[in-house]
């Protein structure tokens, strides 16, 4: 388990704050995903497609993960979550800003990355990026009529797979927008991490299903 630093504030609405040691290893995530494929009924073989997909469309574009680190190592990053409150991104004070999925749409700030299976409009995606955003791009069995709408339209973006990683497509673990951007952070150094607008109870029925992996693969990180 990874050192966990102190929490600020109510569990719920206040952010979470951590200095990391620990990163997860492959191995450990490739545990997670077993029991995540057979808890949905997922399909490994359409992740892999879906992986080899956005490779294949996005020849040219796909970026080294070292502009990742060279963002993040060392500095402080805020992860911010779709269940962000009014106001809460008012008291985001980290040195790098990072949206997970829809929450894009709950915050003003202007995110320095932005973590998506890319269920927000494609004129969404594309105007953060000619605003300086890093994209990181996220590929599995269910999204690949996204890949194929989405990936031809962006410029360059730094692609991911819960599958086996290849060739510029990474895997830095993690299963919901949310968890593999803090994952992420602490893939790349991240001095502090500190997660905002996220309720791993607020949701029902699937939503609420996915939350609850998040939850223990961010607990079993020392994330919240």
């Amino acid at each position: 388990m990874g050192h966990r630093g102190q929490e600020g504030g109510n569990r719920d609405k206040e952010a979470k704050c951590w200095r990391i040691k620990r990163l997860m290893k492959l191995e450990d995530w490739f545990r997670f995903y077993s029991q995540i494929i057979l808890d949905f009924g997922f399909s490994r073989d359409r992740d892999e497609e879906a992986a080899k997909l956005m490779h294949s469309l996005g020849r040219g574009k796909l970026l080294d993960s070292s502009i990742l680190r060279e963002k993040m190592e060392g500095r402080s990053v805020a992860v911010i979550g779709y269940a962000l409150e009014e106001g809460e991104d008012e008291k985001i004070e980290e040195e790098i800003k990072i949206t997970a999925g829809k929450a894009l749409t709950r915050t003003r700030i202007a995110p320095d990355i932005h973590i998506t299976d890319m269920e927000e409009s494609v004129n969404t995606i594309m105007e953060i990026e000619k605003q300086g955003c890093i994209l990181v791009l996220h590929a599995h069995g269910d999204n690949m009529d996204r890949i194929r709408r989405v990936v031809p339209e962006v410029g360059k973006f730094v692609g991911t797979t819960q599958g086996k990683p290849f060739n510029r497509i990474y895997n830095f673990g993690g299963f919901t927008d949310g968890d593999r951007a803090a994952l992420l952070a602490k893939e790349m150094n991240a001095s502090k991490i500190s997660l905002y607008g996220f309720d791993f109870d607020g949701a029902e029925g699937l939503k609420r299903k996915k939350l609850q992996w998040a939850r223990k693969i961010l607990e079993f990180e020392g994330l919240i």
